[in-house]
């Protein structure tokens, strides 16, 4: 029993010891390490007159830095505290020092040290050497203004002063360049260079925009914008003269009789804007008259955009200004010059345009430019360029009389280029077929839709005439990717500078689920209103068939407008005739050799035939197909070759 004691008691002293009991004083024991706190100069990044150093640390709140010119010198940590610079830091972290107002091609030694609570990082030094300083620098300060930076010849005399003048490359060009003085440039102002740093500075901002002269005040831009093209001007002034040093062509800018000849021109491009990859949509509805509208759409990322039209003569001169880059439109758009010289407007929202208020001209050329922005400041840009020009009153002459069926869509393929399709039609338009067939129908709310309907008269499943255009092409797309496209699309796909193309409107007869004629007589009721309104009567022709109301009926309205009309059908050349028919469109099921054709003929109609697609089919026609008015075809380029 009074070993297991012992033994207990035994354990309670040494706990008791463990814990700090026994003699020893509370609070004292083994050393605790103190927090390492470090400093690291991980790159230096150096320019003419400044560098970017980046520091990293570990456990440090503050970092010291000291900048000298003598690399044998040695500091504390403490003294690069109590000496230097301090910044604030993240604890292990990296940051970016910037040191400024440095000479250039000099050598420097940069002593950093950290500091976390009372620890000290040791010293860490880095020796650099700036750059040379060009003649001409500048160090591009965001859109609202910039530092220039330059260098002056060692032949400078004490007395040397440098005068500035500024203005954009447009407005620099506008007026004559150097030779006139009148009220281009924003500022004349003279500088005294550091003669012994061989250097000169000067700070172009907000406020140095405009100048004074002779009582009037001129600001040619307003303010410096993102991607604007500046023209510096510099000269040099000593004591006497120093003509002989150079041209003396800028002196009429710094009135002086006798500068000394050292003059600089420098074009500078401000901060170019972050790029913006939304544009705004663009709609082109015009007559060939002149009428017609543009109509600009944006999304809501746009928050305003610059607008100008010009005519081809003015664009090239509005190039000339900025001397051939058209990677400057994009700037020049936004401008004060455009502004004031080329109408150049600024827009938020969608708009359109009035044709007839900017008297667009037949057979000229025109460029759109928008420069849009996502931003107030206007540092988010994109830019858009369209070319375009007033349709043609009619198409070029033609070499053959091929009409393309469907557009030609079975020879170009209908998964590309289906049925009535804008692809077909363009297919058609560049082999320079003399026509392009197409089915048309009557919707509900008085459109007209081009579209090759189903064997039970339905497009996109549902009945045109039951239906409004928007509820079609809702309904579906064609195989290609395209919506159903109206006669409005059509036609202004068709009326384009150096098309040879017509449209052949086929009207088509409606005989499911039961007969209807009056929507029959309507699609081309509606099709001659839309054809008159869009001043396309050169570039359209009918065909028509079926029962003997719907023929007289659109024959009536078709001759009222100018649109020539063609029939096809089981009447006789003298019915044709006197229903107001210009010609016959014949079936190559029936008897199509000439003497057959030759009824038609004598009643002073002439004929078309339909649809020959082998060389079978065309060798019923091989010795008058010269005579016909048109041969429709699935198969155009095939057959283009006949009339080569």
């Amino acid at each position: 029993m009074k070993r297991v004691f012992g033994w207990v008691l035994l354990c309670v002293t040494a706990l008791f010891a463990a814990c700090g009991g026994g003699d020893e004083p509370l609070g004292e024991g083994p050393d605790v390490p103190a927090v390492q706190v470090t400093a690291t100069i991980s790159g230096i990044t150096e320019s003419y007159t400044s560098a970017s150093v980046k520091v990293k640390n570990t456990n440090a709140e503050s970092l010291a830095y000291i900048v000298s010119s003598q690399s044998d010198h040695s500091y504390t940590a403490e003294e690069v505290f109590t000496s230097g610079t301090t910044v604030k830091c993240t604890k292990n972290g990296t940051t970016t020092i910037t040191l400024s107002e440095l000479a250039d091609n000099s050598s420097y030694t940069l002593f950093v040290a950290a500091k976390g609570g009372e620890e000290y990082s040791d010293v860490v030094s880095r020796s650099f050497t700036t750059k040379v300083l060009p003649e001409y620098s500048l160090v591009s300060k965001a859109c609202q203004g910039f530092r220039v930076v330059g260098r002056l010849p060692d032949t400078l005399p004490a007395a040397s002063v440098v005068k500035w003048a500024i203005t954009d490359l447009a407005t620099y060009n506008l007026n004559g360049g150097a030779q006139n003085d009148d009220y281009w440039f924003s500022r004349n102002e003279a500088i005294y260079p550091n003669i012994l740093a061989k250097r000169y500075e000067l700070e172009i901002k907000p406020e140095t925009r405009t100048f004074t002269k002779d009582g009037q005040t001129y600001a040619w831009y307003e303010p410096i914008l993102p991607g604007q093209p500046v023209v510096l001007l510099l000269a040099e002034y000593g004591e006497g003269s120093h003509s002989e040093w150079g041209m003396g062509h800028y002196s009429p800018l710094f009135g002086a009789a006798n500068p000394s000849g050292y003059y600089r021109k420098e074009t500078i491009i401000t901060t170019k804007p972050t790029t913006f990859n939304t544009k705004p949509t663009v709609k082109f509805d015009l007559r060939p008259s002149g009428k017609g509208t543009i109509s600009i759409s944006v999304t809501s990322e746009i928050t305003s955009y610059n607008l100008m039209i010009l005519s081809a003569e003015q664009y090239n001169n509005v190039l000339s200004l900025l001397d051939n880059n058209s990677a400057l439109l994009q700037w020049f758009t936004t401008s004060t010059v455009a502004k004031d010289k080329f109408g150049s407007v600024e827009i938020k929202g969608n708009t359109q345009i009035d044709a007839q208020t900017i008297n667009l001209q037949s057979d000229k050329e025109y460029h759109l430019l928008i420069t849009s922005h996502g931003n107030t400041e206007g540092t988010k840009q994109s830019f858009a360029e369209h070319v375009f020009s007033l349709p043609p009153t009619a198409p070029l002459a033609t070499d053959n009389t091929i009409i393309a069926h469907r557009g030609g869509s079975k020879e170009a393929g209908k998964t590309n280029c289906p049925d009535n399709s804008i692809a077909s039609l363009k297919y058609a338009m560049g082999l320079g077929c003399y026509a392009s067939e197409a089915d048309i129908y009557w919707t509900k709310d008085n459109k007209i839709i081009v579209a090759h309907a189903d064997s039970n008269c339905k497009v996109n499943g549902l009945y045109p005439w039951e239906n409004t255009l928007a509820d079609i092409q809702a309904a579906g797309r064609l195989s290609n990717g395209e919506i159903v496209p109206s006669l409005e699309d059509y036609i202004r796909t068709v009326m384009v500078k150096g098309s040879k193309t017509k449209l052949c409107l086929d009207i088509k007869s409606i005989t499911k689920p039961t007969t209807h004629h009056p929507e029959s007589v309507k699609a081309c009721q509606r099709a001659c209103e839309i054809i008159v309104e869009m001043e396309a009567q050169n570039f359209c022709e009918f065909i028509c068939s079926g029962y003997e109301d719907i023929v007289k009926h659109c024959a009536s309205y078709a001759n009222k407008v100018g649109v020539p009309i063609g029939a096809m059908g089981k009447f006789s050349a003298s019915q044709y005739k006197n229903w107001g028919y210009t010609w016959h469109n014949r079936d190559k099921g029936y008897d199509i050799s000439l003497s057959k054709l030759q009824s038609y003929f004598d009643a002073g109609m002439t004929v078309s035939v339909f649809t020959i697609d082998t060389d079978d089919e065309w060798s019923s026609i091989n010795g008058h197909y010269k005579q016909l008015r048109g041969i429709t075809t699935n198969y155009p380029n095939k057959f283009m070759s006949k009339f080569r």
